[in-house]
Parts: structure tokens; C-alpha cells; sequence
């Protein structure tokens, strides 16, 4: 049964991994904001359900002020920090984004310090420090500035460190509403609520909220909405059922790693020699922070894009 619920965690990074990929394969015809809205109330409908029975079974105690808290929680989220993510890959190289939103956990102890006083401990530091010395490398030796089948590859790096921090502050912000109502109900009702705002800034600015349904763009939005942003929410959480969440959690060392092939593989991005010793700075910092005992490590699982 461990077998089983190691597969469940390991397939569920899989799929996460190919987010930064599909968004920008989907991206190319889809824009953005359109694009960051669906894919959150999509996946916010697939949770819904499973969110109804875990308040059922739990008999929670959800009052209006619960929801609009999570909802705001939910518009930090969507309509800033992955929609930062979905403009840096649209604009940048997939494989960039997704390695460096994957150093949120460096950027999460250090806003838990700041929001919540939690004590840095010797370990978190030295994450911080490994993590921003990898990050500083990738930046600084990234070749592909100039090339013109990216929009700006500058920018598309700004906007990844920006959705990097705004989730690290959000994984912060949102610890008290999981450790209360649970990870699934928590992002069930932050996802649709985020997209439907987000829906509802599309329609204020004169953004079209309905895409070309052709069957490929059909096709990558289930994926990102239903599977990406839905089910592996649902494998993983089964998956942390049988197995310790610090032991589940050791799989998100391979996301950047596995997001990097797949984006060479299937995108044809490359990063220089020197970036991959970056990626590995950024990978153990990752472990360690991954692997220290504070509270809020202990409870990030929850909170993965």
C-alpha cells in the first residue's frame, strides 16, 4: 500500500511539472489572463465536490467571514501570483518559470519571519542562501536575452520571481484557513473564487472571457484545469494518506529537474551548463528548507501550484 501511495505522490509531481510546459503550449493561442481564469475555476469545480464531503463528513463550522477570507486568499492566488506565472512563461522560456517558482519555499520561511515571527532556524537560512545563489546564477548566465522566438525573456524572469513571491506570501497568508478547514475545501473555494475574479477583471478591461475552441486548445485547457490544477490535487492528497507528509513532500525536489527535461524535450529550451549548477543550488535548497522542522514547512504540501 506505501508502493501505491509513493506512486500516487510521485505521479502527482509529474503532473505538476508540466505546467509551465502546457501553459505555454496553450498559451500561443490563448491569452494569459483568459487562460489563468479558466484553468482555475475549472479546477476549482473538480475539488468542489470532494471540498462538499470533507465539510460534510467534518461538520465544519463555515461561517460568511470564512469564506470571504479564503476568497481573498484566493484572489492573491490567482489573479496575482499565477497569473504572473502564466505572463513569465508566455513571455519567457517555460523552463525558466518553472524552476524559479519553484524556489517559493526559500521565499515562504522568509515571509513566514516577517508575517507570522517565525523563528528562522540555521537550516531555512541556509536554504534561502543556496536557493537565491542558484537563482542569481540562472539570471546571470542565461544566453537566450536576444533570441527572437521568445517575446522577452527579461521579462518573462521578472514576472517568474514576482509569482514566486507573491506565492511564497500567499503559502504564508493561507496556513491558518488549511490547518482549519483542510487543503481541499481551502483550495476549492480560493480557485474559483480567484477565477472568477479574475474572469470578472477580464470583462472590466474589455478581455474576451471565451477562446477559439479549437480541439487542441480544448484538449491543453482540460488538462491544465481538470488534471493539472484538479486531479493531481486529489492523487497527491491520496497519496499523503499512507505515507508521513514530510516523506510525500521529498518529491517536490524532482519538479524543477522534471520540468526542465520536459521542457527541452518538448519545447526545444535549453539552459547552459553553468544554469544546470544553478538548478542544483535552487534543488538543494529546496531539501533543506523542504526537510526542516518548522510549522510551516510541515504544511506546504497543501499549497503547490
Amino acid at each position: 500500500m506505501n508502493l501505491r501511495s509513493h506512486l500516487l505522490c510521485l505521479f502527482a509531481i509529474v503532473i505538476w511539472s508540466s505546467l509551465e510546459i502546457t501553459g505555454k503550449l496553450v498559451g500561443v493561442g490563448i491569452d494569459p489572463f483568459t487562460l489563468t481564469a479558466w484553468r482555475f475555476v475549472i479546477g476549482g469545480l473538480v475539488l468542489l465536490p470532494f471540498a462538499i464531503s470533507k465539510v460534510r463528513a467534518d461538520k465544519l463550522d463555515l461561517k460568511l467571514s470564512s469564506i470571504l477570507h479564503i476568497g481573498s486568499l484566493g484572489i492573491l492566488n490567482v489573479c496575482v501570483s499565477m497569473l504572473l506565472l502564466q505572463l513569465s512563461i508566455y513571455y519567457g522560456k517555460a523552463s525558466l518559470s518553472a524552476v524559479i517558482i519553484s524556489i517559493n519555499p526559500v521565499f515562504v520561511s522568509f515571509f513566514a519571519a516577517l508575517l507570522i515571527k517565525e523563528k528562522l532556524s540555521k537550516t531555512q537560512i541556509a536554504s534561502m542562501v543556496l536557493g537565491i545563489v542558484g537563482l542569481l546564477i540562472i539570471i546571470f548566465y542565461e544566453h537566450d536575452f536576444a533570441n527572437d522566438a521568445f517575446a522577452s525573456v527579461k521579462l518573462g524572469i521578472v514576472f517568474a520571481v514576482l509569482a514566486a513571491i507573491s506565492f511564497g506570501v500567499w503559502t504564508v497568508l493561507t496556513k491558518s484557513a488549511v490547518s482549519k478547514y483542510g487543503n481541499t475545501f481551502t483550495n476549492s473555494i480560493s480557485f474559483l473564487v480567484g477565477g472568477l475574479c479574475l474572469m470578472a477583471i477580464n470583462l472590466a478591461v474589455g478581455n474576451q472571457l471565451i477562446f477559439h475552441l479549437s480541439a487542441r486548445n480544448i484538449i491543453l485547457m482540460s488538462y491544465l484545469g481538470c488534471v493539472i490544477t484538479g486531479i493531481a490535487y486529489l492523487l497527491y492528497f491520496q497519496g499523503m494518506k499512507r505515507i508521513k507528509a514530510g516523506t510525500a513532500s521529498t518529491y517536490f525536489f524532482l519538479k524543477p529537474v522534471i520540468a526542465y527535461l520536459l521542457a527541452y524535450l518538448l519545447l526545444k529550451e535549453t539552459l547552459s551548463w553553468v544554469q544546470l549548477v544553478g538548478v542544483l543550488f535552487v534543488v538543494a535548497g529546496i531539501a533543506i528548507v523542504n526537510t526542516s522542522k518548522s510549522l510551516l514547512s510541515r504544511a506546504r504540501v497543501a499549497l503547490t501550484s
